[in-house]
């Protein structure tokens, strides 16, 4: 080495090499430190697994895999987990765990060349499971053909049975202990043949009544859940479970209501057994799959019994039994462990059992032809939701936020039965009582979203019940609301205010009619409604400290639209009625409390008198230029007020505008008698303006002699 170093070293300077060799001085030295601390901990060591663990950490150290400060620092770490583990040893609470000391710079075996070849890599994985529940299914699709087509007998139809039974103790005596895997896939072949036995025995062959079938079913669930829990076989769990299924698909209808009603109890059944006793190990994957067949098929059915015209009560009595399976089996795993992915897949198949039970209770069979059917549809299914949610929401683990879901049920069972039917009653209570549940639980944040929900719903309904005077009772609850806004107050502010509003509109015509009023003055009351509006819900106590500006923005759109529009009725009362609304609003929206603050807010309502006046259709110049030059005395006055000089030239601009307009238009165009009044009101409107500068300027000699007499005496 010295000789390769002095080759290396060749051309260097002695200050260079000198470093050179001080550095690997050092690594040396740390080198031999580590050693050293190793032999110290071989020798201190009493425990077998911890002195290979040291030796490898040498051997490591020698072929440089590891830096000496790395192995160091692992081996006092190591050292560290040795002493627990001796103090747990000599106290008896634990034996010696092997993982601890488990070597991670061993490399992999290679197999046939390759590094890491290993039998759970993707393809492995696809070639036994994948393709294990593919085979199974498509031998259970093949099992159901031949037993719809080809089987009408008694000996026939038992003889499924003992097929299906042989073909499970094949499976669990002979390949058990041989092909473990392969096995759990035959005996779910089996246990599916055995579920497709008993429906193609009852409903196809009718070589037993539905006790008999009932029985059966409960005989093959009770084994099958058995075998599957005491093996923890996924396999074993989904392929009967298709097997259970995948015999409806050539069921073309139910003969009558009692065939429906068994499978339904079937099905109850088979999903209460799986909810309550589910496998140890792959509980998400074999949930979520439960979930999603039990959907497809419950939609499925409830199709064919619906094409037949059954009673629509039943419909709604196997959705919720549907909807009750996958709230129990979320329950049961959701409280024992965090499955999020689990809890995604409940809430999408609860929610698609929800829309089946809007489309039975809402246009189902004889639910169009009699209000009372509907009624009493809604009721079963309104309150069979709201117990199975109730009694998860008490059970739930109450730190658990995924709990709130079970209102989100309720209340969209609610809204979604209720909201269309023929009984107005029954919208207007059910709408009230969805909103009012919501305001009460709205303090918790996880129902925010369902709190915006029912708003908008209750002012869309409101709108559309708008040719009946109780949309006011929701137009009422929609106000009354605003007592319990928690959370998105901007959005409900709106929503309520413009839902109103539009009811107000939609009414107008019907009210107008009743009370013998003009149309026109939509304009003015609906200006009013958003003034109390906007200081309703700027000076409730709750909402205080919370940014309002874009409530309030809304609020000021509005109302210049109403102010505007109002012009096009071509109606002077009308003008002079939003004229005085206008004001007051400018004067009451445009504060500094409100983030509206603008300067001159009096120059804005100048502006706004102002183009009202010559826009205003008023029948006769003269009341304009009594307007414009009550307007000019008031900016004058206002700028006396408020000591802005732009203020006060404007009125006077305007003043000498009016007495201008007076002379070479007013004059002309008027009669005698309303000559003599537009003169005299203009008349004393300039000398009050002449009146106002007097005062002014006489408190301005006032001021200034008392300052020239404070200079004086000073």
């Amino acid at each position: 080495m010295n000789t390769i170093n002095e080759g290396n070293n060749q051309g260097l300077s002695d200050l260079d090499r000198a470093a050179l060799l001080r550095k690997e001085a050092e690594r040396l030295e740390s080198k031999e430190r580590a050693k050293a601390r190793i032999h110290q901990l071989m020798e201190i060591s009493r425990e077998p697994y911890y002195d290979r663990y040291l030796a490898q950490m040498l051997k490591d150290l020698e072929n440089g895999k590891a830096t000496p400060q790395q192995v160091e620092r692992e081996a006092q770490r190591s050292y560290e987990q040795y002493k627990q583990r001796m103090a747990q040893a000599s106290t008896g609470q634990a034996g010696t765990d092997k993982r601890i000391y488990a070597v991670p710079s061993v490399q992999p075996k290679e197999v046939n060349g390759r590094k890491g070849a290993k039998n759970n890599t993707v393809e492995f994985k696809i070639g036994i499971h994948v393709f294990s529940l593919i085979g199974a299914l498509f031998v259970l699709t093949a099992f159901v053909i031949f037993s719809f087509h080809f089987l009408n007998g008694f000996g026939q139809g038992i003889s499924l049975y003992a097929a299906a039974m042989i073909l499970v103790l094949i499976s669990e005596i002979i390949l058990r202990k041989r092909m473990q895997k392969f096995s759990h896939v035959i005996t779910g072949i089996g246990i599916g043949g055995l579920y497709i036995a008993n429906i193609v025995n009852y409903l196809v062959l009718h070589t037993i009544n539905g006790i008999i079938a009932l029985t059966i079913t409960v005989l093959i669930a009770l084994g099958t859940i058995l075998i599957g829990y005491k093996k923890d076989s996924a396999a074993i769990r989904l392929i009967s479970l298709m097997g259970c299924y995948i015999c409806f698909f050539p069921v073309k209808g139910f003969e009558t209501e009692l065939n429906f009603l068994v499978i339904v109890g079937m099905l109850f059944v088979i999903n209460t057994f799986s909810a309550f006793l589910q496998n140890r190990k792959n509980r998400d994957i074999i949930n979520i799959v439960h979930i999603v067949v039990n959907v497809i098929f419950t939609a499925l059915l409830t199709g064919m019994a619906w094409s037949k015209g059954f009673a629509a009560v039943y419909l709604v009595g196997f959705v919720i039994s549907s909807f009750a399976f996958i709230s129990i089996m979320a329950y049961k795993q959701c409280r024992e462990e965090n499955t999020s992915l689990l809890f995604v897949f409940t809430c999408i198949g609860n929610g698609l059992c929800l829309f089946i039970l809007f489309l039975v209770g809402n246009f189902g069979p004889s639910i169009k032809t009699s209000s009372i059917n509907a009624l009493f549809v809604h009721i079963i299914a309104e309150m069979l939701v709201m117990v199975i949610c109730i009694l998860a929401f008490l059970f739930w683990n109450r730190e658990d936020g995924r709990r709130w879901a079970q209102i989100y049920y309720i209340v969209g069972a609610v809204l979604l039965l209720s909201s269309f039917s023929e009984l107005h009653a029954e919208v207007i209570i059910a709408l009230i009582a969805a909103l009012l549940l919501t305001k009460l639980l709205n303090a918790n944040k996880e129902l925010m979203v369902l709190d915006c929900i029912t708003v908008i719903w209750t002012g869309i309904m409101g709108l559309w019940l708008s040719d009946y005077w109780y949309c006011w009772l929701l137009a009422g609850a929609l106000f009354l609301s605003a007592l319990r806004i928690r959370d998105m107050h901007i959005y409900h502010e709106i929503v309520i205010t413009v839902s109103i509003l539009l009811i107000w509109w939609s009414q107008c015509n019907y009210f107008f009619d009743d009370f013998g009023l003009d149309s026109k003055w939509l304009y003015p009351i609906s200006v009013t409604i958003l003034l109390l509006f906007f200081m309703a819900f700027n000076h409730i106590p709750w909402l205080k400290g919370k940014k309002q500006m874009a409530y309030n923005v809304v609020c000021v759109v509005f109302s210049a639209l109403y102010c505007m529009t109002a012009i096009s009725r071509r109606d002077y009362i009308l003008s002079a009625v939003m004229m005085v609304l206008g004001t007051v609003a400018i004067l009451v929206m445009f504060r500094k409390k409100f983030n509206l603050f603008l300067k001159r807010k009096y120059m804005v309502v100048a502006g706004f008198l102002t183009v009202y006046s010559f826009l205003g259709h008023f029948p006769t110049p003269v009341i304009v230029s009594i307007i414009l030059m009550a307007i000019a005395l008031g900016c004058v006055g206002i700028g006396f007020i408020q000591k802005d000089k732009t203020e006060r030239i404007c009125g006077l601009v305007m003043a000498i505008f009016v007495c201008g307009k007076l002379v070479l238009y007013d004059f002309r165009e008027v009669e005698m008698i309303y000559r003599m009044i537009v003169f005299l009101v203009v008349g004393v409107l300039a000398l009050s303006i002449s009146f106002i500068y007097i005062l002014l300027e006489k408190n301005m000699d006032k001021k200034r002699r008392e300052l020239e007499t404070n200079g004086g005496l000073k």
